[in-house]
């Protein structure tokens, strides 16, 4: 049987997935790993109870060129295997609606820092928000710490629902 190539961009992410700071956000229910069709990685992040509102949310990252390129990454419905509907992505009074933006590049990713698509001509994001431009140091998990950290805020008020 021959063997097959892993490329360079999935090795690291898959050691990424294998280290510390990723198991243990694991371990504290902060997120869990879901199915790897490479270049997509999927992982669901814990969400704070709220009337209506699911326990988790299930993101698509697209991890080519990881981790010298950021992921990008959208809301996802594992069950269909497609984009979640708009109408039940994560909502909220400010920040988390911001971030949510079904209008922003159509909805195929989110607005952050850490995002690959988004980051682009964003370059005043380096300064203003430092803690959250993509690092190739703390990986995938900067991705993911923004999400949970997002998803359990004050701002965070359940779905959308229309």
């Amino acid at each position: 049987m021959e063997a097959v190539a892993v490329r360079p961009d999935e090795r690291a992410l898959r050691a990424d997935l294998d280290a510390g700071p990723f198991q243990l956000g694991v371990c504290l229910g902060r997120w869990r790993p879901g199915a790897i069709e490479w270049p997509f990685v999927h992982a669901a992040v814990a969400a704070a109870e709220r009337p209506g509102g699911p326990p988790e949310f299930w993101f698509r990252f697209d991890c080519v060129g990881y981790p010298q390129q950021a992921p990008t990454a959208r809301p996802w419905d594992p069950d269909a295997n497609a984009p979640l509907p708009t109408n039940r992505w994560p909502a909220g009074r400010s920040i988390v609606p911001s971030v949510f933006r079904p209008d922003w590049q159509n909805g195929t990713c989110l607005y952050l820092p850490c995002d690959r698509v988004s980051a682009a001509g964003h370059e005043n994001w380096r300064t203003e928000h430092p803690s959250c431009v993509w690092s190739q140091t703390e990986g995938i998990v900067l991705y993911l710490r923004k999400l949970h950290e997002l998803l359990n805020s004050g701002d965070y008020t359940g779905v959308r629902n229309g």
